[in-house]
């Protein structure tokens, strides 16, 4: 459960780094990214992706990586929501930049890794489902 959580807190971290980029003004363009790719985008500044970025991505792999560390499994149910997350971003990013980088690719392959640990860490430990009706 430490390694996940680590894990969750490392890719908090590039959430906030991208958040950054996109809210700092001059951040995204420093980084080689221009508002030129947003041409099939419903916005024309990278406001919406960085709010994306700081809200979902850092805040709920942060929030995975503090339930992991305090030992609860909801924190790998959450894991597993955010690798999925993660990659659908991307996923979406493909869409309207009409355009691919290995920055992305790496990153598709970093939320399966996540999603994929975090449900094998459900699995092995046998974490009960949360908020279900179940009783024991």
């Amino acid at each position: 459960m430490k390694r996940l959580m680590l894990f969750d807190l490392i890719m908090a971290i590039f959430g906030a780094i991208g958040a950054g980029a996109a809210l700092i003004p001059g951040g995204a363009a420093s980084m080689g990214v221009t508002t030129d790719m947003l041409v099939h985008a419903p916005f024309n500044t990278f406001l919406v992706p960085g709010i994306f970025l700081l809200v979902v991505i850092f805040g709920g792999n942060l929030m995975s990586g503090i339930l992991l560390g305090k030992g609860l499994g909801i924190g790998a149910y959450l894991s597993v929501f955010m690798g999925f997350i993660t990659g659908v971003w991307i996923i979406i990013q493909w869409l309207l930049m009409t355009a691919i980088f290995p920055i992305q690719l790496i990153f598709v392959m970093i939320s399966l890794i996540q999603g994929t640990v975090a449900f094998w860490l459900i699995r092995n430990d046998k974490l009960p489902v949360p908020f279900s009706a179940y009783q024991h």
